[in-house]
């Protein structure tokens, strides 16, 4: 049975980086490693000293999909596997509504179920050896993983058939064209970039962050009135949560300084 090193957990301030390893298949996805990165994240969800989530691979491969290897399903496996098609505690489902930000910092190829892990993220950087594939055709399956419903979100409906129906492998500099990553940056460049940018979202107030996920992500492609009742539900529910961070932005501006934002 693989062990919890399967996702390495490292913190650097508020900044968490979860690294998915297993580098002899590129970080293929098993049953174990899908339950300990969420396991993971369940923990961080409840720290409020993590503002910000990064999630990374080992070796050449950011994450090469399912292990089409990983052999039949033991009694071990059985109820991750159950739970992984359970679509209310599905995995891209549990990561995307994860409360605070996450980065997916892709340092190689990302095909497949590893491409629905970097879509599930709310932000994606690219080293210069990224590479994206929803490859699902090539082993005669339709689109998995909610790729489906995530790729047209980023990359608009064109380009996502596109991917899916050719099941081409796109380069680094084509991913930030359209969209699907937001910069490209030297592969020795990638943690630093993401904890930089972790950094500064953590440097912002928490509560606030977390509920302008939701407005966004809950939002999008609703109709404008429901839009706004969430943009309405958010401020109220902000301003009942984090009165402090309120209070503190106002004073920080009179006092013509930063403002430190606490998340009360």
């Amino acid at each position: 049975m693989e062990s919890a090193d399967v996702v390495l957990a490292e913190r650097r301030g508020q900044i968490a980086i979860l690294t998915l390893n297993r580098p002899q298949t590129l970080n293929a996805l098993t049953p174990h490693l899908v339950e300990t990165l969420l396991t993971r994240l369940d923990a961080y969800s409840d720290d409020p000293d993590v503002r910000a989530v990064i999630i990374t691979g080992a070796g050449r491969g950011f994450c090469s999909g399912f292990d089409l290897k990983a052999g039949d399903i033991t009694d071990a496996k059985r109820k991750p596997v159950f739970r992984m098609m359970d679509f209310a505690n599905h995995w891209a489902v549990r990561l995307r509504s994860f409360a605070k930000p996450t980065i997916a910092a892709v340092n190689g190829v990302a095909a497949g179920g590893g491409l629905a892990l970097a879509l599930a993220c709310d932000l994606r950087i690219a080293s210069e050896n990224a590479k994206f594939s929803a490859i699902f055709a090539n082993i005669g399956m339709p689109t998995q993983d909610a790729a489906g419903a995530l790729l047209p979100q980023i990359v608009g409906v064109a380009r996502a058939l596109e991917m899916i129906y050719t099941a081409k492998m796109v380069e680094a500099a084509e991913a930030e064209r359209i969209g699907l990553a937001s910069e490209v940056v030297p592969a020795d460049a990638l943690i630093e970039r993401a904890v930089a940018l972790g950094e500064r979202i953590a440097s912002l107030p928490p509560v606030a962050i977390a509920m302008s996920k939701q407005i966004v992500l809950r939002g999008y492609g609703k109709s404008f009135d429901e839009q706004l009742a969430y943009q309405n539900l958010g401020a109220f529910l902000n301003a009942g949560y984090a009165p402090g961070d309120l209070a503190e932005a106002v004073a920080a501006f009179k006092e013509k300084r930063k403002p430190v934002f606490k998340g009360d």
